[in-house]
Order: C-alpha cells, then sequence, then structure tokens
C-alpha cells in the first residue's frame, strides 16, 4: 500500500507556495507502473502550478519489492553507513530474507533495482565497480568520482560501468568480463555473507567496498 505526506513547496522562481502530496512509499505488488516513472524520473519531478518552473523535487522515499526480496530507502544525501526504522523492523521483521538498502540519490535508487530484479548482489557489484574504476583511474589520468552499474550480461561474459571523470564530471563507459563479478561475489560469499543479518538498511557504496577490500586483504 502506497503511503503519501502532504508538504507546502515554495517555488525557486516565482515564490508562489503551494500544497503537494508526496508518494513516500510503493510496492511493487500494487504500484508496478511507478516503477516506470522513477528510471525516466517523472516520478519526482515537480511544476509550479503559477508559473511552470520544473525540477526534482526529492524526498524519503521507500521502494518496496518483497517478490524479489528487497527494500530501499531513499534519503537524499545520506551518508550514515546504516539506518534503523524501528516502525518498520516491526513491520517486516518477520521476513528475515529482505535485503534493504540506502540510496542517497535517484542513480543509485535505479542501480539497486537493476541489480536486485537481475538475480545478482549488490555487495559484488559494488568490490567490481571498486576494482574497475581504479583501473579507470590509471588509464585516463583522471580523478574518479560516483559510478554506476548499467548491466550485467552473463551470457556474453561482461558487466558495464558508467564513471563520472574529472572536475567537468564527464561521463565515461567501461566494460570489463563478468569475471570480476564472479570474483567478486566468491569474495563476498566467504568475508561478508551474514551481512543481511543487520537490524536496518545498509549503505553498500564506494566507502563501504574500500573498507570490505581492506578488510578482506588483511585477512589472506
Amino acid at each position: 500500500m502506497s503511503e503519501f505526506i502532504n508538504k507546502q513547496v515554495v517555488c525557486p522562481v516565482c515564490r508562489h507556495e503551494s500544497s503537494v502530496d508526496l508518494q513516500c512509499s510503493m510496492n511493487t505488488m500494487t504500484d508496478h507502473r511507478l516503477k516506470e516513472k522513477i528510471f525516466d524520473e517523472s516520478f519526482f519531478q515537480w511544476k509550479c502550478p503559477k508559473c511552470g518552473f520544473e525540477t526534482a523535487l526529492l524526498h524519503p522515499f521507500l521502494y518496496n519489492d518483497l517478490k524479489n526480496k528487497f527494500m530501499i530507502y531513499l534519503i537524499p544525501n545520506v551518508e550514515r553507513s546504516r539506518i534503523v526504522d524501528e516502525n518498520l523492523e516491526k513491520e517486516f521483521g518477520e521476513l528475515t530474507d529482505i535485503r534493504k538498502r540506502l540510496a542517497p540519490d535517484v542513480n543509485t535508487l535505479k542501480e539497486k533495482i537493476t541489480i536486485f530484479e537481475g538475480g545478482y548482489d549488490d555487495l559484488a557489484v559494488e568490490l567490481s565497480k571498486h576494482a574497475v574504476a581504479e583501473v579507470v583511474g590509471k588509464s585516463t589520468g583522471q580523478t574518479v568520482y560516483e559510478g554506476f552499474c548499467m548491466e550485467i550480461n552473463k551470457s556474453e561474459n561482461s558487466i558495464t560501468f558508467q564513471f563520472f571523470l574529472g572536475g567537468d564530471r564527464r561521463p565515461y563507459i567501461q566494460t570489463t568480463r563478468y569475471d570480476v563479478y564472479q570474483r567478486s561475489f566468491a569474495i563476498v560469499k566467504e568475508f561478508f555473507w551474514d551481512i543481511d543479518a543487520k537490524k536496518g538498511f545498509l549503505n553498500i557504496n564506494r566507502s563501504w567496498a574500500k573498507e570490505a577490500l581492506k578488510r578482506y586483504k588483511n585477512s589472506v
């Protein structure tokens, strides 16, 4: 079941104040059409009723996919490594195999959805992404900022990432072999198999990957 909250929004252009109902949660079993709006980013789009100014209106939002057993909590610019929502823990406490993740932005939300719907492990993807980012940084001589998994194709032995390089955040596509993901998944299964037993939503990101690889190297 979807939940909404009402907010007053002030247009940054004409300063007109209007009321808007923001959807703060969704269930893919009943709101399956909303996924398309998330991926084309129209879901978060807001238009001023007076002057017509349009902008993205990001707000905390829970994406709930019980069929594929994952939940993603979009909290704009979240930096914490873990957030425990006691109400959600009580509501879904009996579902111990649900993967719960944090997302600081829409691109991460879309990435996590793609990974989990494809039946892949986001920890292994994050480790793979970190390894590929280091290669990209060395080969281009550019600082590698955020990156996202675009596609995993097991049949073609490939995994594709998009990174953003340099001060202008220039997009850069890099494809590597699916074998990289498999090696990362082996590390996850040996060293991080119990991570989803923790309460709360986890922020599995670049910082996590750095610490995870450090722990792995210290253990071998």
